[in-house]
């Protein structure tokens, strides 16, 4: 029971995260280069805008030009438009998008964050749901009820740690997801390897 009381203290660690995630890298395009040479130049002017603003946050400025590029169906430009969507709090969607992106390019990183991120997302609401309605009643009763449904959504937990295993093994060094797997092995009370993320990112340091 007190184990699953001393879990709460990850939330500021979780917060932080979050800043992180907005920061990752944007996947490297595998669109070919006859593509590119059959752009228009303002096309070519207008893509290249569009990325370096992605690139810089910009998110607004971004999506003001999006609707002007005529030909944006590649890899590249698709993911950092929802990049763009997401950096800008327009949200609405976006977990279909990346779902349709993902049909098209599965190996695109950039969208397979998104899953994991949106897999811990949907065990995190649930499982402070959960533990809120213990902490109102606790007693044996309510503490096994807690066991059941946090052994039940701990299946998002681990699909998004799944994920991140994969991504790591394309981009060891990608610092957003190696704290949003500790995150994943507190929640799953995988000790040992939070012991060794957090050397890893000392390391980093």
């Amino acid at each position: 029971m007190q184990a699953f009381k001393k879990s709460l203290i990850i939330s500021a660690a979780l917060l932080a995260t979050t800043a992180m995630w907005a920061n990752t890298a944007l996947q490297d395009s595998s669109a070919n280069t006859t593509v590119q040479q059959e752009l228009s130049y303002e096309d070519q002017m207008l893509t290249k805008l569009f990325l370096n603003h992605v690139r810089d946050r910009n998110y607004e400025w971004a999506l003001s030009i999006w609707e002007e590029i005529s030909q944006k169906d590649t890899e590249e430009l698709q993911s950092a438009y929802l990049k763009a969507l997401e950096g800008n709090g327009q949200t609405e969607g976006l977990l279909t998008k990346h779902q349709e992106l993902l049909q098209k390019y599965p190996n695109n990183r950039s969208s397979r964050f998104f899953m994991a991120k949106h897999h811990f997302a949907r065990a995190e609401t649930q499982y402070q749901r959960e533990m809120a309605k213990y902490q109102q009643n606790e007693n044996a009763t309510t503490y096994a009820y807690l066991r059941r449904e946090l052994s039940r959504l701990s299946e998002d937990y681990r699909k998004s740690r799944d994920i991140l295993l994969k991504l790591l093994e394309e981009d060891p060094g990608q610092r957003a997801y190696l704290l949003l797997l500790r995150n994943c092995y507190m929640r799953l009370s995988n000790e040992a390897e939070v012991n060794k993320i957090n050397q890893q990112l000392e390391a980093m340091e």
